[in-house]
């Protein structure tokens, strides 16, 4: 009977919420105006990257590299089929690395407004850039589900490291999705050197975001380790390179927003061999990736960085997800 009356009572709830979103989505979503001239060039520039880049045959692939081969591909198709200026509304996108409104958005926008910098410091940098044409976020319209979800994951990793991520010198971000996590940082007052590895079609992206929203993002040919910036890097030794001259003496951290525990293992073990020196973790993670344990291949990774003070904790509300993040002793303290 129990069950009963619940279906009764919440499912007209859940209607009634659908009903309320598709009408705030009708008032608030708005076309596209036509591009400027700027907006032009820098497509062109992004469809001449795509045509260089060959399709991936993934038949021999293992499942953990066979996924993102096939959202490469879709990826390249939709470049050069469609309207860039509008990439955030395209299935890949959704699939991928832009969530829209999960019930669990809700929540986590509820902590941001419960902390005590909220009016000095979240509410500015959850106000979301048209770039990409995102959908606003029906409970809170400034922003966007995934702008949201982003500054959630800084916010518990400042609150468990003591450290603001302004104070960086070096962020490493492996798997930038489409760059905004890069655009959240700078705008919360980042300055220094910011490093994204990605595929080499989500690295074009990547500029093509950031310079739409007017930041300077470069190519490893154009950047200046020498000097703060924004690099996407696409080949393991150019990456090795760069995260040597430009961490060293400098406090790095390193950014992996399940990423990292979708990269086959031996890979993952490359890249988180050049992390020795870092001083702060954000990682987060799916408990199994295909076929991989990842809460296993972490727990062993952790257990050899030992100067490393540990946080890690299952997601409540994101099911069998968990965050692991450290800072090393004496480290980035502020």
């Amino acid at each position: 009977m129990r069950k009963t009356v619940k279906k009764v009572i919440f499912q007209p709830v859940r209607l009634a919420k659908g009903v309320i979103r598709k009408l705030i989505y009708a008032i608030l979503d708005k076309p596209l105006p036509p591009p400027s001239a700027e907006e032009r060039e820098l497509v062109v520039d992004l469809k001449n990257v795509f045509l260089g880049i060959p399709a991936i045959d993934s038949t021999e692939l293992p499942d953990s590299e066979k996924t993102w081969a096939g959202h490469m591909n879709r990826l390249n198709d939709l470049v050069l089929g469609d309207d860039p200026r509008e990439f955030l509304r395209w299935d890949v996108i959704g699939y991928t690395m832009f969530v829209h409104s999960p019930g669990y958005i809700a929540k986590e926008l509820k902590y941001l407004r419960s902390r005590s910098d909220w009016l000095s410091r979240w509410h500015g940098a959850i106000q979301e850039s048209h770039v990409g044409h995102p959908l606003p976020y029906w409970r809170y319209a400034r922003s966007s589900g995934n702008l949201i979800h982003q500054a959630y994951h800084i916010a518990q990793f400042e609150e468990k490291t003591g450290t603001s991520i302004g104070d960086v010198e070096t962020i490493f971000e492996f798997g930038g999705g489409y760059g905004r996590m890069c655009k959240l940082v700078h705008d919360m007052g980042f300055r220094g050197r910011y490093i994204i590895f990605d595929l080499p079609g989500f690295s074009a992206l990547q500029q093509f975001y950031l310079k739409s929203n007017g930041l300077s993002a470069h190519s490893v040919e154009t950047f200046d380790p020498s000097k703060p910036g924004i690099v996407c890097v696409s080949d393991y030794e150019s990456l090795e390179e760069l995260i040597t001259n430009t961490t060293v003496g400098r406090s790095a951290a390193l950014i992996a927003t399940w990423s990292l525990s979708e990269t086959p293992t031996v890979f993952r073990e490359s890249i988180l061999s050049l992390t020795s020196n870092f001083d702060a973790f954000l990682i987060s993670s799916q408990s199994h990736y295909k076929e991989v344990d990842n809460i296993d291949f972490f727990e062993r990774w952790r257990s050899t960085q030992s100067d490393i003070d540990w946080n890690t904790w299952r997601i409540a509300h994101l099911g069998n997800n968990f965050y692991l993040m450290g800072k090393r002793r004496a480290a980035l303290a502020g």
